[in-house]
């Protein structure tokens, strides 16, 4: 199943230069079992299952918070 999530606001993604990220506006994102197949540009989104509207807001695929107090465990 292919699901696109379109009208993100904003969305980060990795830049041609090594730990540089590039935020895209207007944007849209494909993932098809499981996995991010696509992203760019929400008027060069390819035909899908099923979309969702994100209404604006910001996305950051694959983002990991590895922010942790091992203290707290």
């Amino acid at each position: 199943m292919k699901t696109l999530f379109t009208a993100i606001g904003s969305l980060a993604m990795p830049a041609a230069d090594f730990g540089v990220v590039e935020t895209l506006e207007n944007a849209a994102l494909l993932v098809e079992n499981g996995r991010v197949v696509w992203l760019g540009k929400a008027t060069d989104a390819p035909q899908c299952d099923e979309v969702i509207d994100l209404a604006g807001k910001a996305v950051v695929p694959g983002f990991v918070d590895s922010h942790a107090h091992l203290i707290f465990d």
